[in-house]
């Protein structure tokens, strides 16, 4: 039996909703409430927030700032961020995250949402609108 939802409006949904993460490999600097900086590295975003490759984890629900470049613009975003999660090890390198932390975006404004939005959009594209 078929869905009787619109593929592309479940797609749609996926994107714009969070759900759908999407790859997005960039070097981010990472500035934490109490001055800490560290560079890290971005490893997949949706508008919900960002999973980011990096040796110290820190600890759960620590307040940070998450500054990166995206394609086509001079201009970083710059996004106030929680961690979520953290992920210090798993037992298969080739299928899983490398050691980090999930960032769930806390203040995400209109100019960088649409941002992300088209970095998931652009994406969605190259995979043949999926």
């Amino acid at each position: 039996m078929s869905s009787s939802r619109d593929p592309g409006a479940q797609s749609s949904e996926r994107r714009s909703t969070g759900l759908l993460r999407v790859p997005f490999v960039r070097r981010c600097q990472l500035e934490f409430e109490d001055g800490q900086r560290a560079s890290a590295l971005i490893v997949n975003i949706n508008v919900l927030g960002a999973y980011v490759a990096h040796d110290v984890l820190p600890r759960l629900g620590r307040v940070l700032w998450l500054r990166f470049g995206v394609p086509g613009n001079v201009r970083e975003v710059a996004l106030r961020g929680v961690v979520a999660w953290v992920n210090r090890h798993q037992d298969d390198p080739v299928h899983s995250l490398p050691p980090g932390f999930g960032v769930r975006f806390a203040e995400l404004g209109d100019e960088a949402r649409q941002r992300i939005e088209t970095l998931v959009d652009d994406y969605v594209k190259r995979q043949g609108g999926r």
